[in-house]
C-alpha cells in the first residue's frame, strides 16, 4: 500500500488590475489603482475593510476619508478595537476628483496619511511613517462618496491598502 500526500501552500491573493497583481510601490499611478473592492496589509498580514466613512468635521472643518476591519453599531458610530486606514485633509476639504502624492518625499499641504493597529494589550498605535498615495473620488453627494484609492506606507511591513470604495458620509 503507498499512501501519497501533497501539501500545497495557500497564497493570499491580492487586488488584480489588467492582469497584474497590486502590490506596495514606493511610487504610484492612478492607473495602478484596482479595480476591485478596497483591501490592504497591515503589519503584514491581510485586512478586509468592512467599513468606509468620510467625515466632514464642522468645527475644525477637517476632512477624513477611514478604512477599517470593523462596523460601527451605526454607521457613523464610534468604532472600537478596529485596525484602520485614515486619509486626512486638516481645515479642507478632500474634493471631487484626483488627488495625487506619488512618492514618499513629495509634500502636500495639509494632508497626511497614517493606520492604527492594536498591540497585544488592545492599544492603539498609530503610525508615523512616509506614505504616498493616489485618490480619485468619482462622486460626492449628501449621503454617499464613491471612488478609488491607493495609499503605501514605508513601514518595516509594507503596509497599503487599494481598491474601490463607497464611503458612508458622516457630518460631526
Amino acid at each position: 500500500m503507498v499512501f501519497i500526500s501533497s501539501c500545497k501552500e495557500e497564497k493570499q491573493e491580492e487586488p488584480v488590475l489588467n492582469n497584474k497583481v497590486f502590490s506596495w510601490k514606493s511610487e504610484l499611478k492612478i492607473s495602478e489603482i484596482p479595480d476591485t473592492p478596497a483591501k490592504g496589509f497591515l503589519n503584514g498580514k491581510e485586512i478586509e475593510i468592512a467599513y468606509v466613512n468620510f467625515e466632514d468635521w464642522r468645527g475644525s472643518g477637517d476632512n477624513v476619508l477611514n478604512f477599517s476591519n470593523t462596523k460601527p453599531k451605526n454607521n457613523c458610530g464610534f468604532i472600537e478595537n478596529n485596525n484602520s486606514f485614515q486619509l486626512l485633509r486638516k481645515a479642507g476639504e478632500i474634493k471631487a476628483g484626483e488627488l495625487i502624492k506619488s512618492t514618499f518625499d513629495q509634500n502636500l499641504d495639509g494632508y497626511t496619511a497614517f493606520y492604527e493597529i492594536r498591540d497585544s494589550s488592545g492599544t492603539a498605535v498609530k503610525s508615523t511613517d512616509q506614505w504616498n498615495c493616489v485618490l480619485v473620488i468619482t462622486s460626492k453627494d449628501d449621503k454617499i462618496v464613491k471612488g478609488k484609492i491607493a495609499i503605501c506606507f514605508k513601514d518595516e511591513s509594507k503596509s497599503w491598502i487599494a481598491g474601490t470604495f463607497e464611503a458612508t458620509r458622516c457630518y460631526n
